[in-house]
């Protein structure tokens, strides 16, 4: 099927046309037609990663919307900056023709642009929930011309403490009208259907899952190492033994990443050409869009990353996804490994990628956990042969070198720390024992003593 096949506006599909997309991939097969149906029912769609999900939710919305009416019509909710950038970069993409006004709601930026562009007659919002109920308590933002909601990622936002957020902006949208709720992610759980069941009658909730038996994209390569001790000199033995074209590295903490992006560049020239940038929380978003606007540039070939980039983004051609450090939930592995391996081009295909985790002793419990949601065994490999230390420049062995001495140093005083915790707890707690014995001995011994004293 091609999209012209569909009932979908001319406008719209010169526009994908010109993007290099003609035919639909099977969750926007199955879920526009819906979409675009006159019954008011809601959607639930699960599909891997880099499946093409926006578009699935984006086209039936950009159709319904009335280019005439300048008030907000459809409202899609995103967890982050980021996720909300793309999506509003894929709503422009196919409104070219149809001159819709997309605007763009989310935090560390000013908020009077933002408040400007509505009242020119933003007619899609896309926005992060603190920011959204933020205009709507000022009174900037109004529900009532609002025909379609969508969640995108909206298990990732509960994750991130969006609940009570999520709850109040659907009990405000539901109050006076009743649009259509869009939800879609990778990951589909009891919690996220909990949620629409109870804004809607689950009769008129219609479930589109594409991920079959398994979650993680097919031409994905996963493999995981086991690290006991030199975890940094024994990632640089892997992406010497890889060489990847462009990565993105995730780590489970904001300060690692910067840290980690620091000494990959100082070992950059080693034998491998290694230019790296990180993103984290802390980033102002000014700088945050730079670092991604570099690496889709490709004056970036690597990405030191938290779970930031983990959801929806899309990056082309990203050779290998590194695991620095694996994360804490499952589901988040999903959506880490599926910036690799994803839809391009008018053929729809598919360039191969490689998903590599480091698993340190006390995190292969994690990696159960993860393949028992795959329903899949990652291979096991062994770390590359050592690199020759003769050929590396002298600087850079030496940074290595202290770098490891550094991580003994801190693991030995932090082992010290808590023995002399210990020792200092037993200490107290035999001081506490004496003297409750001594107490209890004098309580019983009293008379005794006062007689001995007189």
């Amino acid at each position: 099927m091609l999209f012209n096949e569909m009932d979908i506006n001319p406008q719209i599909i010169k526009a994908l046309e010109e993007n290099q997309i003609v035919s639909p991939t099977e969750i926007q097969e199955k879920s526009i037609p819906h979409g675009l149906s006159m019954r008011r029912s809601h959607i639930i769609g699960q599909a891997k990663t880099g499946s093409g999900k926006t578009l699935a939710f984006a086209i039936p919305m950009i159709e319904k919307i009335n280019p005439e009416n300048p008030n907000i019509q459809a409202v899609v909710m995103v967890p982050t900056r980021e996720l909300c950038k793309q999506n509003a970069a894929v709503f422009r993409s196919i409104t070219k023709y149809k001159k819709i006004n997309i605007v763009e709601i989310y935090g560390g930026v000013s908020i009077r642009k933002q408040i400007e562009q509505i009242h020119n007659g933003g007619q899609v919002i896309i926005a992060t929930p603190g920011r959204l109920i933020d205009l709507i308590k000022r009174g900037k933002v109004k529900f009532k011309s609002v025909n379609f909601i969508a969640l995108d990622e909206a298990d990732r936002m509960l994750d991130m403490g969006f609940l009570p957020d999520i709850q109040f902006l659907l009990l405000d949208a539901m109050r006076d009208i009743s649009p259509r709720l869009f939800l879609f992610s990778a990951t589909v759980f009891d919690e996220i259907k909990k949620l629409i069941y109870s804004f809607t009658k689950k009769d008129m909730v219609h479930e589109i899952n594409v991920s079959r038996d398994s979650l993680t994209v097919e031409n994905c390569d996963q493999y995981a190492y086991y690290i006991e001790k030199n975890k940094l000199w024994n990632f640089i033995k892997i992406l010497n033994d890889e060489r990847p074209e462009f990565s993105i590295i995730f780590t489970k903490t904001k300060r690692n990443a910067e840290k980690l992006c620091n000494k990959l560049n100082n070992v950059s020239e080693l034998n491998f050409n290694l230019n790296a940038g990180f993103i984290n929380g802390d980033l102002s978003q000014a700088k945050r869009e730079k670092t991604i606007d570099m690496f889709r540039k490709k004056q970036l070939n690597c990405l030191v990353a938290t779970n930031v980039l983990a959801r929806g983004l899309d990056f082309p051609k990203v050779s290998h996804v590194f695991n620095y450090d694996l994360p804490r939930d499952p589901e988040d592995y999903i959506h880490r490994i599926g910036r690799t391996a994803r839809v391009e081009g008018i053929e729809k295909n598919v360039t191969n990628g490689k998903a590599i985790s480091l698993v340190s002793t006390d995190h292969r419990v994690l990696l159960k956990k993860i393949e028992k949601l795959l329903n899949y065994r990652i291979e096991r490999r062994n770390i590359p042969t050592p690199l020759n230390m003769k050929n590396i420049p002298e600087k850079y062995a030496s940074n290595l070198k202290s770098s490891q001495k550094n991580t003994k140093r801190k693991r030995k005083n932090r082992i010290n720390h808590q023995i002399s915790e210990y020792n200092g707890q037993k200490t107290y707690s035999k001081n506490r024992i004496n003297k409750k014995k001594k107490k209890k001995y004098y309580s019983k011994n009293r008379q005794k003593i006062s007689s001995s004293v007189k």
